[in-house]
């Protein structure tokens, strides 16, 4: 599963976009809840999960990213619906040095890409 195809869900199942710039409790609760399931789940790094937010329009910091985290067990406890939608996603983690070695790989490609494109306007 893709962060993506888990945001997708997420809004397709609760109606909420967490992708919107709110401070409305259901909004935070399921921002939230995605955090969650990018960090401890699928192992996604502070600054992939703070990328995948701002190409999906949400200007986000670090540290927000971090505070939503750090709060997830307190939003569980105020909202039960966090916890029943949580176990709706079974997914196998992807290693940490497996997401480095991928990264590392594609930016190559696009460094190459751009090499490329430069010898043949030329």
């Amino acid at each position: 599963m893709t962060a993506q195809e888990i945001s997708d869900r997420i809004v397709k199942k609760t109606k909420v976009n967490v992708f919107e710039d709110s401070r409305r409790k259901e909004v935070i609760h399921y921002r939230s809840l995605l955090i969650y399931l990018l960090r401890d789940k699928m192992n996604l790094r502070w600054t992939s999960i703070a990328l995948f937010f701002k190409a999906n329009a949400k200007d986000i910091t670090h540290a927000t990213i971090m505070h939503s985290h750090h709060y997830y067990p307190v939003y569980k406890d105020e909202n039960k619906n966090l916890d029943v939608l949580e176990k709706q996603f079974n997914f196998k983690p992807v290693d940490l040095d497996t997401l480095d070695k991928i990264h590392y790989l594609e930016n190559k490609v696009e460094n190459l890409k751009r090499k490329l494109n430069k010898y043949e306007v030329n």
